[in-house]
């Protein structure tokens, strides 16, 4: 993976994931760490996007905070930034 992708990939994951951890309800990333069981510095590092969790911790940080993998991930970003709905034919005008 090119690291322009990885980079915005990672921004994408860590400003989806500070957003979620607000509208669920967390006020401080410290307070989310906690109902996590991570580090406080550790999970900061997953909202800068300096550091991706791991599978269990993704899922666990999913539950806590009501949504699933695909609200935090940048699929699109990863297809080469192609909206996934998008068929690959466009439609034509008549």
């Amino acid at each position: 993976m090119s690291a322009s992708l990885n980079d915005q990939i990672m921004k994408t994951f860590a400003k989806r994931l500070r957003a979620a951890r607000k509208a669920a309800g967390y006020t401080s990333a410290e307070q989310f760490a906690h109902a996590l069981g991570a580090e406080p510095h550790t999970y900061r590092h997953y909202e800068r996007g300096a550091a991706q969790p791991n599978l269990v911790t993704l899922t666990r940080m999913c539950q806590l905070l009501k949504v699933t993998p695909n609200d935090l991930l940048p699929l699109a970003a990863a297809k080469g930034g192609r909206n996934p709905t998008e068929s690959s034919a466009s439609p034509q005008a008549a």
